[in-house]
Protein backbone atom coordinates (compact mmCIF):
# COMPACT_ATOMS: atom_id res chain seq x y z
CA UNK A 1 0.00 0.00 0.00
CA UNK A 2 2.93 2.36 0.76
CA UNK A 3 4.29 1.83 -2.63
CA UNK A 4 0.91 2.54 -4.30
CA UNK A 5 0.91 5.67 -2.96
CA UNK A 6 3.91 6.58 -4.00
CA UNK A 7 2.68 5.71 -7.01
CA UNK A 8 0.40 7.74 -6.49
CA UNK A 9 2.40 10.56 -5.98
CA UNK A 10 4.60 10.30 -8.55
CA UNK A 11 1.01 10.00 -11.09
CA UNK A 12 0.07 13.26 -9.30
CA UNK A 13 3.23 14.86 -10.30
CA UNK A 14 2.81 14.15 -13.67
CA UNK A 15 0.12 16.02 -14.04
CA UNK A 16 1.40 18.66 -12.46
CA UNK A 17 4.41 18.52 -15.34
CA UNK A 18 1.41 18.52 -17.81
CA UNK A 19 -0.44 21.58 -16.77
CA UNK A 20 3.08 23.16 -16.89
CA UNK A 21 3.71 22.13 -20.10
CA UNK A 22 0.40 23.06 -21.53
CA UNK A 23 0.98 26.65 -20.33
CA UNK A 24 4.94 26.98 -21.31
CA UNK A 25 6.11 28.40 -24.70
CA UNK A 26 8.79 25.76 -24.85
CA UNK A 27 7.62 22.46 -23.81
CA UNK A 28 10.73 20.44 -24.30
CA UNK A 29 12.19 22.35 -21.68
CA UNK A 30 10.04 20.55 -18.91
CA UNK A 31 11.09 17.02 -20.95
CA UNK A 32 14.26 16.64 -18.39
CA UNK A 33 11.79 17.43 -15.16
CA UNK A 34 8.96 14.58 -16.30
CA UNK A 35 11.67 12.19 -17.07
CA UNK A 36 13.27 12.17 -13.68
CA UNK A 37 9.33 12.14 -12.07
CA UNK A 38 9.52 8.76 -14.31
CA UNK A 39 13.01 7.05 -13.27
CA UNK A 40 12.61 7.88 -9.73
CA UNK A 41 9.57 5.99 -9.04
CA UNK A 42 10.25 3.70 -12.36
CA UNK A 43 7.16 4.22 -13.78
CA UNK A 44 8.47 4.01 -17.32
CA UNK A 45 8.94 0.37 -16.98
CA UNK A 46 5.72 -0.64 -15.13
CA UNK A 47 3.83 0.79 -17.83
CA UNK A 48 5.53 -1.30 -20.06
CA UNK A 49 5.50 -4.14 -18.23
CA UNK A 50 1.77 -3.72 -16.28
CA UNK A 51 2.94 -4.72 -12.62
CA UNK A 52 0.68 -6.80 -10.78
CA UNK A 53 0.91 -4.01 -8.03
CA UNK A 54 0.27 -0.95 -10.08
CA UNK A 55 -3.52 -0.40 -8.76
CA UNK A 56 -6.07 0.12 -11.55
CA UNK A 57 -6.33 4.09 -10.45
CA UNK A 58 -2.67 4.66 -10.81
CA UNK A 59 -2.19 2.75 -13.81
CA UNK A 60 -4.96 4.78 -15.52
CA UNK A 61 -3.96 8.07 -14.71
CA UNK A 62 -0.45 7.46 -15.36
CA UNK A 63 -1.08 6.13 -18.66
CA UNK A 64 -3.87 9.27 -19.71
CA UNK A 65 -1.09 11.64 -18.22
CA UNK A 66 1.56 10.15 -20.64
CA UNK A 67 -0.39 9.81 -23.44
CA UNK A 68 -1.91 13.40 -23.02
CA UNK A 69 1.37 14.90 -22.49
CA UNK A 70 2.81 13.56 -25.45
CA UNK A 71 0.19 15.06 -27.33
CA UNK A 72 0.79 18.27 -26.66
CA UNK A 73 4.63 17.98 -26.71
CA UNK A 74 4.23 16.39 -30.43
CA UNK A 75 1.87 19.26 -31.11
CA UNK A 76 4.53 21.98 -29.71
CA UNK A 77 6.83 20.26 -31.37
CA UNK A 78 5.69 20.29 -34.97
CA UNK A 79 4.85 23.95 -34.37
CA UNK A 80 1.34 24.02 -35.16
CA UNK A 81 0.93 26.97 -32.87
CA UNK A 82 3.37 28.72 -30.30
CA UNK A 83 1.19 30.65 -27.52
CA UNK A 84 -1.57 30.90 -29.91
CA UNK A 85 0.67 31.76 -33.15
CA UNK A 86 -0.66 29.21 -36.40
CA UNK A 87 1.17 28.20 -38.96
CA UNK A 88 2.01 24.63 -41.30
CA UNK A 89 3.12 22.02 -39.68
CA UNK A 90 6.11 19.67 -40.64
CA UNK A 91 5.24 17.75 -43.84
CA UNK A 92 2.42 19.98 -44.52
CA UNK A 93 2.42 21.34 -48.53
CA UNK A 94 2.53 25.62 -47.04
CA UNK A 95 5.75 23.82 -45.18
CA UNK A 96 7.14 21.74 -48.64
CA UNK A 97 6.44 24.60 -50.18
CA UNK A 98 8.80 27.51 -47.95
CA UNK A 99 11.62 24.40 -48.30
CA UNK A 100 11.24 24.56 -51.76
CA UNK A 101 10.75 28.61 -53.38
CA UNK A 102 12.35 30.02 -50.18
CA UNK A 103 10.80 33.19 -49.52
CA UNK A 104 8.06 33.09 -52.35
CA UNK A 105 6.63 30.11 -50.12
CA UNK A 106 6.70 32.54 -47.13
CA UNK A 107 3.82 34.42 -49.03
CA UNK A 108 1.22 31.59 -49.14
CA UNK A 109 1.99 30.89 -45.64
CA UNK A 110 1.04 33.98 -44.32
CA UNK A 111 -1.90 34.54 -47.30
CA UNK A 112 -3.51 31.40 -45.56
CA UNK A 113 -2.33 32.20 -41.99
CA UNK A 114 -2.47 36.21 -41.56
CA UNK A 115 0.41 38.49 -40.46
CA UNK A 116 1.96 36.41 -37.76
CA UNK A 117 2.90 32.97 -38.34
CA UNK A 118 4.91 30.38 -36.62
CA UNK A 119 7.08 28.18 -38.81
CA UNK A 120 9.39 24.69 -37.62
CA UNK A 121 13.09 24.55 -38.30
CA UNK A 122 15.52 22.02 -36.98
CA UNK A 123 16.70 24.98 -34.60
CA UNK A 124 13.56 25.39 -33.40
CA UNK A 125 10.23 27.45 -33.86
CA UNK A 126 10.65 31.26 -35.86
CA UNK A 127 8.05 33.33 -35.84
CA UNK A 128 7.69 35.29 -38.76
CA UNK A 129 5.39 39.05 -39.63
CA UNK A 130 4.11 40.68 -42.43
CA UNK A 131 2.53 43.14 -40.40
CA UNK A 132 2.64 46.21 -42.06
CA UNK A 133 1.56 49.07 -39.79
CA UNK A 134 3.71 47.38 -37.11
CA UNK A 135 6.50 46.74 -38.83
CA UNK A 136 8.50 50.23 -37.77
CA UNK A 137 7.34 49.31 -34.64
CA UNK A 138 9.90 46.36 -34.19
CA UNK A 139 12.39 47.66 -35.96
CA UNK A 140 12.75 50.35 -33.33
CA UNK A 141 11.14 49.68 -30.31
CA UNK A 142 14.11 48.35 -28.08
CA UNK A 143 11.92 48.10 -24.90
CA UNK A 144 10.55 44.83 -26.60
CA UNK A 145 12.92 43.92 -29.60
CA UNK A 146 16.39 43.59 -29.72
CA UNK A 147 18.73 42.56 -32.82
CA UNK A 148 20.11 39.49 -32.44
CA UNK A 149 24.00 39.61 -32.59
CA UNK A 150 24.22 36.32 -32.40
CA UNK A 151 24.88 35.04 -35.71
CA UNK A 152 26.84 32.10 -35.47
CA UNK A 153 25.82 30.19 -32.94
CA UNK A 154 22.26 30.78 -31.32
CA UNK A 155 22.25 28.94 -28.25
CA UNK A 156 19.57 26.69 -29.80
CA UNK A 157 17.10 29.34 -31.74
CA UNK A 158 17.88 30.36 -35.43
CA UNK A 159 20.30 32.53 -36.15
CA UNK A 160 18.67 35.57 -37.59
CA UNK A 161 21.55 36.73 -39.74
CA UNK A 162 21.88 35.12 -43.02
CA UNK A 163 24.14 37.33 -44.70
CA UNK A 164 27.05 35.19 -46.50
CA UNK A 165 29.92 36.80 -44.86
CA UNK A 166 29.03 37.89 -41.47
CA UNK A 167 28.73 35.23 -39.37
CA UNK A 168 31.99 34.30 -40.10
CA UNK A 169 33.25 37.05 -37.49
CA UNK A 170 32.19 37.06 -34.37
CA UNK A 171 31.92 40.33 -32.84
CA UNK A 172 32.28 42.29 -36.10
CA UNK A 173 31.34 46.12 -35.33
CA UNK A 174 28.21 44.75 -37.38
CA UNK A 175 27.10 42.76 -34.14
CA UNK A 176 27.66 45.41 -31.47
CA UNK A 177 25.24 47.10 -29.33
CA UNK A 178 24.07 50.22 -27.14
CA UNK A 179 27.07 52.66 -26.98
CA UNK A 180 29.40 50.39 -28.52
CA UNK A 181 27.13 50.56 -31.52
CA UNK A 182 26.39 54.44 -31.49
CA UNK A 183 30.41 54.64 -31.33
CA UNK A 184 31.13 52.78 -34.27
CA UNK A 185 28.21 54.57 -36.44
CA UNK A 186 30.12 57.79 -35.66
CA UNK A 187 33.20 56.27 -37.00
CA UNK A 188 31.91 54.88 -40.07
CA UNK A 189 29.41 56.92 -41.39
CA UNK A 190 31.69 59.82 -42.68
CA UNK A 191 32.47 56.99 -45.28
CA UNK A 192 29.28 56.72 -46.48
CA UNK A 193 29.29 60.58 -47.35
CA UNK A 194 31.68 59.79 -49.10
CA UNK A 195 32.34 62.74 -52.30
CA UNK A 196 33.92 60.24 -54.49
CA UNK A 197 31.36 57.86 -54.16
CA UNK A 198 29.50 58.43 -57.70
CA UNK A 199 32.84 59.50 -59.26
CA UNK A 200 34.69 55.81 -58.39
CA UNK A 201 31.80 54.18 -59.67
CA UNK A 202 31.59 55.65 -62.76
CA UNK A 203 35.47 55.06 -63.04
CA UNK A 204 34.95 51.00 -62.39
CA UNK A 205 31.85 50.96 -65.06
CA UNK A 206 33.80 52.66 -67.65
CA UNK A 207 36.59 50.47 -67.10
CA UNK A 208 35.02 47.17 -66.63
CA UNK A 209 32.83 47.43 -69.61
CA UNK A 210 35.39 48.63 -71.77
CA UNK A 211 36.86 45.74 -70.93
CA UNK A 212 34.52 42.52 -70.44
CA UNK A 213 31.98 44.19 -72.85
CA UNK A 214 33.25 46.37 -75.69
CA UNK A 215 30.75 47.51 -78.16
CA UNK A 216 28.45 44.41 -78.02
CA UNK A 217 27.97 41.32 -75.31
CA UNK A 218 25.56 38.99 -74.85
CA UNK A 219 25.37 36.91 -71.81
CA UNK A 220 25.30 36.83 -68.10
CA UNK A 221 25.66 40.47 -66.60
CA UNK A 222 25.37 39.79 -62.76
CA UNK A 223 28.54 38.66 -61.65
CA UNK A 224 30.08 41.78 -63.80
CA UNK A 225 27.44 43.68 -61.92
CA UNK A 226 29.21 42.47 -59.09
CA UNK A 227 32.53 42.95 -59.66
CA UNK A 228 32.10 46.81 -60.78
CA UNK A 229 30.68 47.16 -57.56
CA UNK A 230 33.45 45.60 -55.64
CA UNK A 231 36.68 47.84 -58.13
CA UNK A 232 34.12 50.99 -56.99
CA UNK A 233 33.71 49.68 -52.93
CA UNK A 234 37.47 48.91 -53.07
CA UNK A 235 38.92 52.55 -53.89
CA UNK A 236 36.52 54.23 -51.85
CA UNK A 237 37.72 51.93 -48.71
CA UNK A 238 41.15 52.34 -49.70
CA UNK A 239 42.33 54.26 -52.13
CA UNK A 240 43.29 50.76 -53.42
CA UNK A 241 43.22 49.54 -57.12
CA UNK A 242 41.25 45.82 -56.88
CA UNK A 243 43.74 43.95 -59.34
CA UNK A 244 42.06 41.30 -61.62
CA UNK A 245 43.54 38.71 -59.43
CA UNK A 246 42.24 39.95 -56.38
CA UNK A 247 38.78 40.01 -58.27
CA UNK A 248 39.21 36.49 -59.12
CA UNK A 249 40.21 35.44 -55.78
CA UNK A 250 37.42 37.03 -54.23
CA UNK A 251 34.85 35.22 -57.03
CA UNK A 252 36.26 32.27 -55.98
CA UNK A 253 35.64 32.24 -52.43
CA UNK A 254 32.59 33.88 -52.59
CA UNK A 255 31.48 30.95 -54.57
CA UNK A 256 33.11 28.20 -51.93
CA UNK A 257 30.45 29.85 -49.70
CA UNK A 258 27.17 30.22 -51.86
CA UNK A 259 27.75 26.54 -52.59
CA UNK A 260 27.74 26.05 -49.35
CA UNK A 261 24.85 27.20 -48.26
CA UNK A 262 22.68 26.40 -50.74
CA UNK A 263 23.72 22.94 -50.63
CA UNK A 264 23.36 23.31 -47.01
CA UNK A 265 19.28 24.79 -47.23
CA UNK A 266 17.68 23.43 -44.45
CA UNK A 267 20.19 21.76 -42.41
CA UNK A 268 21.69 23.70 -39.70
CA UNK A 269 24.51 21.94 -39.06
CA UNK A 270 25.39 22.23 -42.46
CA UNK A 271 26.20 25.93 -42.30
CA UNK A 272 28.93 25.51 -39.70
CA UNK A 273 32.18 26.61 -40.38
CA UNK A 274 34.75 24.20 -41.61
CA UNK A 275 38.53 23.58 -41.74
CA UNK A 276 38.12 24.55 -45.67
CA UNK A 277 35.38 27.34 -44.57
CA UNK A 278 38.39 28.98 -42.48
CA UNK A 279 41.15 28.06 -45.40
CA UNK A 280 38.92 30.04 -47.95
CA UNK A 281 38.60 32.74 -45.50
CA UNK A 282 41.88 33.71 -44.89
CA UNK A 283 42.34 33.68 -48.90
CA UNK A 284 39.69 36.17 -48.73
CA UNK A 285 41.35 38.59 -46.23
CA UNK A 286 44.38 38.56 -47.67
CA UNK A 287 42.66 41.29 -50.40
CA UNK A 288 41.78 43.37 -47.16
CA UNK A 289 45.46 43.04 -46.02
CA UNK A 290 46.72 44.57 -49.06
CA UNK A 291 44.51 46.95 -48.56
CA UNK A 292 45.48 47.79 -44.98
CA UNK A 293 48.95 47.97 -45.96
CA UNK A 294 48.90 50.36 -48.72
CA UNK A 295 46.82 53.15 -46.64
CA UNK A 296 49.12 52.70 -43.92
CA UNK A 297 51.75 53.57 -46.45
CA UNK A 298 50.49 55.92 -47.96
CA UNK A 299 48.98 57.60 -44.51
CA UNK A 300 53.23 57.31 -43.48
CA UNK A 301 54.15 59.19 -46.59
CA UNK A 302 51.58 62.01 -46.26
CA UNK A 303 52.73 62.24 -42.72
CA UNK A 304 56.71 62.27 -44.06
CA UNK A 305 55.72 64.68 -47.52
CA UNK A 306 53.00 66.42 -47.05
CA UNK A 307 50.31 64.33 -49.54
CA UNK A 308 49.74 60.72 -49.89
CA UNK A 309 47.26 58.41 -52.24
CA UNK A 310 44.66 58.19 -49.60
CA UNK A 311 41.13 60.32 -48.98
CA UNK A 312 39.82 61.34 -45.25
CA UNK A 313 36.75 59.35 -46.03
CA UNK A 314 37.95 56.12 -46.58
CA UNK A 315 36.91 54.04 -44.36
CA UNK A 316 40.72 52.48 -43.55
CA UNK A 317 41.96 55.53 -43.03
CA UNK A 318 39.04 56.54 -40.81
CA UNK A 319 39.51 53.69 -38.73
CA UNK A 320 43.30 53.84 -38.38
CA UNK A 321 42.88 57.59 -37.78
CA UNK A 322 40.34 57.33 -34.66
CA UNK A 323 43.31 54.42 -33.05
CA UNK A 324 40.20 52.92 -31.78
CA UNK A 325 40.75 49.13 -34.01
CA UNK A 326 42.79 46.63 -34.47
CA UNK A 327 43.80 45.88 -37.87
CA UNK A 328 41.88 42.45 -37.53
CA UNK A 329 38.39 44.67 -36.80
CA UNK A 330 39.49 46.79 -39.86
CA UNK A 331 39.74 43.76 -42.04
CA UNK A 332 36.75 42.03 -41.11
CA UNK A 333 34.78 45.55 -41.89
CA UNK A 334 36.65 45.65 -45.16
CA UNK A 335 35.49 42.42 -46.00
CA UNK A 336 31.80 42.82 -44.93
CA UNK A 337 31.76 45.48 -46.99
CA UNK A 338 33.26 44.14 -50.10
CA UNK A 339 31.23 41.26 -50.06
CA UNK A 340 27.80 41.51 -48.40
CA UNK A 341 27.68 45.25 -48.74
CA UNK A 342 28.37 44.87 -52.48
CA UNK A 343 24.85 42.77 -52.80
CA UNK A 344 22.40 46.00 -52.61
CA UNK A 345 23.83 48.30 -55.30
CA UNK A 346 24.96 45.13 -57.66
CA UNK A 347 21.44 43.30 -57.46
CA UNK A 348 19.61 46.35 -57.29
CA UNK A 349 21.28 47.68 -60.88
CA UNK A 350 21.07 43.85 -62.77
CA UNK A 351 17.50 42.96 -61.42
CA UNK A 352 16.05 46.11 -61.82
CA UNK A 353 18.02 46.38 -65.53
CA UNK A 354 16.84 43.17 -66.04
CA UNK A 355 13.24 44.33 -65.63
CA UNK A 356 13.20 47.45 -67.46
CA UNK A 357 14.29 45.19 -70.75
CA UNK A 358 11.03 42.92 -69.95
CA UNK A 359 9.17 46.54 -69.61
CA UNK A 360 10.32 48.45 -73.11
CA UNK A 361 8.01 51.50 -72.17
CA UNK A 362 9.84 51.80 -68.68
CA UNK A 363 13.57 51.11 -70.41
CA UNK A 364 12.80 53.91 -72.89
CA UNK A 365 11.46 56.51 -70.00
CA UNK A 366 14.52 56.36 -68.11
CA UNK A 367 16.92 56.50 -71.23
CA UNK A 368 15.38 59.27 -72.39
CA UNK A 369 15.52 60.89 -68.78
CA UNK A 370 19.16 59.81 -68.66
CA UNK A 371 19.96 61.65 -72.39
CA UNK A 372 17.75 65.20 -71.24
CA UNK A 373 19.88 65.07 -68.25
CA UNK A 374 23.09 64.63 -69.68
CA UNK A 375 23.48 65.27 -73.25
CA UNK A 376 24.83 63.45 -75.93
CA UNK A 377 28.62 65.11 -75.96
CA UNK A 378 28.48 65.02 -72.29
CA UNK A 379 29.94 62.84 -69.47
CA UNK A 380 28.02 61.26 -66.66
CA UNK A 381 28.22 64.58 -64.06
CA UNK A 382 27.76 62.97 -60.67
CA UNK A 383 26.80 66.23 -59.16
CA UNK A 384 23.45 65.66 -61.34
CA UNK A 385 22.92 62.07 -60.78
CA UNK A 386 20.37 63.36 -58.09
CA UNK A 387 17.76 64.60 -60.67
CA UNK A 388 17.14 61.13 -62.07
CA UNK A 389 14.03 60.76 -60.26
CA UNK A 390 12.86 58.53 -62.82
CA UNK A 391 15.31 56.08 -62.46
CA UNK A 392 15.40 55.76 -58.74
CA UNK A 393 11.99 55.04 -58.42
CA UNK A 394 12.75 52.36 -61.06
CA UNK A 395 15.69 50.92 -58.75
CA UNK A 396 12.99 51.07 -55.69
CA UNK A 397 10.77 49.15 -57.33
CA UNK A 398 13.35 46.51 -58.56
CA UNK A 399 14.48 46.35 -54.41
CA UNK A 400 10.57 46.13 -53.98
CA UNK A 401 10.75 43.51 -56.04
CA UNK A 402 13.85 41.42 -55.96
CA UNK A 403 15.04 42.42 -52.50
CA UNK A 404 18.48 41.27 -51.79
CA UNK A 405 17.62 41.12 -47.97
CA UNK A 406 14.28 38.85 -47.87
CA UNK A 407 14.60 38.63 -44.12
CA UNK A 408 15.49 40.64 -41.20
CA UNK A 409 15.32 39.26 -37.68
CA UNK A 410 14.97 40.91 -34.07
CA UNK A 411 14.89 38.71 -30.58
CA UNK A 412 11.78 39.53 -28.63
CA UNK A 413 12.69 40.56 -25.43
CA UNK A 414 9.88 40.92 -23.54
CA UNK A 415 6.37 39.76 -23.93
CA UNK A 416 4.14 42.10 -26.50
CA UNK A 417 1.57 41.76 -29.25
CA UNK A 418 2.43 42.51 -32.82
CA UNK A 419 -0.50 42.61 -35.30
CA UNK A 420 -2.86 41.75 -32.20
CA UNK A 421 -0.87 38.35 -31.32
CA UNK A 422 0.75 37.90 -28.32
CA UNK A 423 4.23 36.75 -29.15
CA UNK A 424 6.39 35.19 -25.75
CA UNK A 425 9.31 36.44 -24.78
CA UNK A 426 12.63 35.02 -25.71
CA UNK A 427 11.07 34.60 -29.21
CA UNK A 428 13.08 34.54 -32.57
CA UNK A 429 11.15 36.82 -34.58
CA UNK A 430 11.57 37.32 -38.35
CA UNK A 431 10.41 39.98 -40.65
CA UNK A 432 9.34 38.64 -44.16
CA UNK A 433 10.44 41.32 -46.40
CA UNK A 434 9.98 39.65 -49.31
CA UNK A 435 6.22 38.81 -48.48
CA UNK A 436 5.50 42.54 -46.92
CA UNK A 437 6.97 43.82 -50.53
CA UNK A 438 4.61 41.65 -52.00
CA UNK A 439 1.63 41.91 -49.63
CA UNK A 440 -1.38 42.58 -52.32
CA UNK A 441 -3.43 44.17 -48.98
CA UNK A 442 -0.52 47.05 -49.66
CA UNK A 443 0.46 46.85 -53.19
CA UNK A 444 -2.06 46.61 -56.33
CA UNK A 445 -0.75 43.85 -58.65
CA UNK A 446 2.65 43.23 -56.46
CA UNK A 447 3.80 40.86 -59.42
CA UNK A 448 4.02 43.96 -61.72
CA UNK A 449 7.20 46.19 -62.11
CA UNK A 450 5.76 49.43 -61.74
CA UNK A 451 8.61 51.97 -60.65
CA UNK A 452 5.24 54.61 -60.39
CA UNK A 453 4.94 53.22 -57.25
CA UNK A 454 7.79 55.29 -56.02
CA UNK A 455 7.33 58.26 -57.75
CA UNK A 456 8.29 60.96 -56.43
CA UNK A 457 6.27 63.29 -54.24
CA UNK A 458 4.38 59.90 -53.76
CA UNK A 459 4.26 58.17 -50.30
CA UNK A 460 5.38 54.65 -49.48
CA UNK A 461 2.69 52.55 -47.28
CA UNK A 462 3.54 52.06 -44.40
CA UNK A 463 5.29 48.61 -43.99
CA UNK A 464 5.51 48.18 -48.07
CA UNK A 465 9.28 48.93 -48.14
CA UNK A 466 11.47 47.68 -45.95
CA UNK A 467 14.61 46.56 -48.49
CA UNK A 468 17.15 48.74 -45.86
CA UNK A 469 15.26 48.10 -43.06
CA UNK A 470 14.15 51.02 -40.38
CA UNK A 471 15.19 52.77 -37.89
CA UNK A 472 18.52 53.30 -35.95
CA UNK A 473 19.59 49.67 -37.46
CA UNK A 474 18.91 50.50 -40.40
CA UNK A 475 21.42 50.26 -43.53
CA UNK A 476 24.02 52.42 -43.26
CA UNK A 477 25.04 52.53 -46.57
CA UNK A 478 20.94 53.05 -48.10
CA UNK A 479 21.80 56.72 -49.27
CA UNK A 480 25.23 55.65 -50.81
CA UNK A 481 24.13 52.65 -52.49
CA UNK A 482 21.35 54.41 -54.21
CA UNK A 483 23.47 56.84 -55.60
CA UNK A 484 25.67 53.95 -56.45
CA UNK A 485 23.21 51.48 -58.16
CA UNK A 486 22.20 55.19 -60.02
CA UNK A 487 25.19 56.08 -61.25
CA UNK A 488 25.46 52.23 -63.18
CA UNK A 489 22.17 52.68 -64.43
CA UNK A 490 22.86 56.20 -65.56
CA UNK A 491 26.20 54.75 -67.44
CA UNK A 492 24.68 51.81 -68.85
CA UNK A 493 21.60 53.47 -70.18
CA UNK A 494 23.98 56.51 -71.44
CA UNK A 495 25.94 53.90 -73.42
CA UNK A 496 24.06 51.15 -74.27
CA UNK A 497 21.24 49.77 -76.00
CA UNK A 498 19.90 46.80 -73.50
CA UNK A 499 17.31 44.15 -74.99
CA UNK A 500 16.80 40.91 -73.80
CA UNK A 501 18.60 37.83 -75.38
CA UNK A 502 16.12 36.48 -77.61
CA UNK A 503 17.63 32.91 -77.10
CA UNK A 504 17.05 33.08 -73.08
CA UNK A 505 14.10 33.96 -71.27
CA UNK A 506 15.18 35.82 -67.67
CA UNK A 507 12.75 34.24 -64.55
CA UNK A 508 14.14 36.95 -62.14
CA UNK A 509 12.23 35.21 -60.07
CA UNK A 510 14.09 31.80 -60.23
CA UNK A 511 16.69 32.20 -58.17
CA UNK A 512 15.67 34.62 -55.19
CA UNK A 513 18.47 34.60 -52.53
CA UNK A 514 18.92 30.87 -50.40
CA UNK A 515 19.60 32.92 -47.21
CA UNK A 516 21.18 36.48 -46.99
CA UNK A 517 22.93 36.91 -50.20
CA UNK A 518 22.07 37.46 -53.42
CA UNK A 519 24.67 35.17 -55.17
CA UNK A 520 22.85 32.53 -56.68
CA UNK A 521 25.09 29.41 -57.46
CA UNK A 522 22.82 28.74 -60.72
CA UNK A 523 20.82 31.14 -62.76
CA UNK A 524 21.68 34.09 -64.86
CA UNK A 525 20.27 37.39 -65.75
CA UNK A 526 21.52 37.43 -69.50
CA UNK A 527 21.10 40.31 -71.42
CA UNK A 528 22.03 41.95 -74.77
CA UNK A 529 23.73 45.29 -75.24
CA UNK A 530 25.41 47.07 -78.27
CA UNK A 531 27.14 50.59 -77.56
CA UNK A 532 24.65 53.45 -78.76
CA UNK A 533 27.13 54.82 -81.01
CA UNK A 534 27.08 51.79 -83.31
CA UNK A 535 22.91 51.36 -83.23
CA UNK A 536 20.04 52.33 -85.20
CA UNK A 537 16.79 51.00 -84.66
CA UNK A 538 14.62 50.70 -87.81
CA UNK A 539 10.46 50.32 -87.48
CA UNK A 540 7.42 50.08 -89.79
CA UNK A 541 4.82 52.76 -89.47
CA UNK A 542 0.96 52.31 -90.23
CA UNK A 543 1.98 53.06 -93.89
CA UNK A 544 4.54 50.43 -94.32
CA UNK A 545 7.68 53.06 -94.84
CA UNK A 546 10.61 52.25 -92.63
CA UNK A 547 11.50 54.75 -89.80
CA UNK A 548 15.10 54.66 -88.10
CA UNK A 549 15.16 55.83 -84.48
CA UNK A 550 16.14 54.92 -80.86
CA UNK A 551 12.75 53.41 -80.74
CA UNK A 552 9.96 53.02 -78.26
CA UNK A 553 10.03 49.19 -79.24
CA UNK A 554 13.19 47.54 -78.02
CA UNK A 555 11.92 44.22 -79.16
CA UNK A 556 12.95 44.67 -82.75
CA UNK A 557 16.35 43.71 -84.04
CA UNK A 558 18.63 46.20 -83.80
CA UNK A 559 20.68 47.70 -86.67
CA UNK A 560 24.54 48.19 -86.04
CA UNK A 561 25.80 51.26 -87.93
CA UNK A 562 28.46 53.46 -87.54
CA UNK A 563 26.34 56.78 -87.56
CA UNK A 564 26.88 59.42 -85.76
CA UNK A 565 26.68 59.98 -81.96
CA UNK A 566 24.20 57.89 -80.48
CA UNK A 567 22.95 57.06 -84.06
CA UNK A 568 19.11 57.23 -85.22
CA UNK A 569 17.01 60.50 -85.15
CA UNK A 570 15.67 59.65 -81.95
CA UNK A 571 18.84 60.46 -79.28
Amino acid sequence: MKSDKKRWKASQQIVHILVKTRKSTQPLRVMPTLSQSFFNFNLSSRLLGVSSDLSPQTLLVVTLSFFTLSFFILLKVNKRWRGGIVGPRVGDALYKEVLEKRHHGMISVHEKYGEVVSFPTPSGTVIFMRGNEELERVFTDTKYFAKNTDTWSAAGTVSDVNNLIQPMYKGSLFETTGKEHNENRKTINPFFAHPLMIHSTIKAFNQYSDARWGEEFTGDILDDFHSIVKFAMVELLGSYCLTEDDDALLKRVIMHFVKKNVDGAGDEKATLLTKKDEEMFLEMEAVADRCLEHVKAEMTTKANEGQGNVHEKGLVYLMLKSGKYSDQAIKELFVNLVVAGGETPALACCKTLAAMAQNPAILERAAQEVDDTFPASADIDPSKIDRLDYLDACIMEGLRRYAPATIVGRRVVKETKVCGVTVPKDSNLQVSVHAAHMNPAVWDNPDAFNPERFAKGKEIPKGGFVAFGLGGRACPGKRAYMKMAKAILACMLKKYIVVEDPNTKNDLDSFMPNRFVAWPSEGHVTLKMVQRINVNYTTKNNDGDVDTHFGADFSRQFVPTRRSAFGGNGR
